[in-house]
């Protein structure tokens, strides 16, 4: 699933974003390269689409989890 032509309203990117953001500061601020950060990115917003998770924190663990990613 591609993020293009996705579209979300100001509220809903706020969320995806700080989404995205907790999952970095989980990684502590590891840096990727960008196709790393796209997967990343997808993930955030297919989990944003179909979760009912209102909390980016819980929802930056599902993401870090379904990736494999142990903390």
């Amino acid at each position: 699933m591609s993020a293009v032509g996705a579209f979300f309203d100001d509220v809903s990117t706020k969320f995806l974003g700080d989404t995205f953001d907790a999952v970095f500061a989980m990684l502590h601020g590891a840096h990727y390269p960008d196709g790393v950060r796209e997967v990343i990115a997808n993930r955030v917003i297919e989990f944003g689409r179909t979760a009912s998770e209102q909390d980016p924190q819980r929802l930056a663990r599902a993401v870090v989890a379904s990736l494999g990613i142990k903390l």
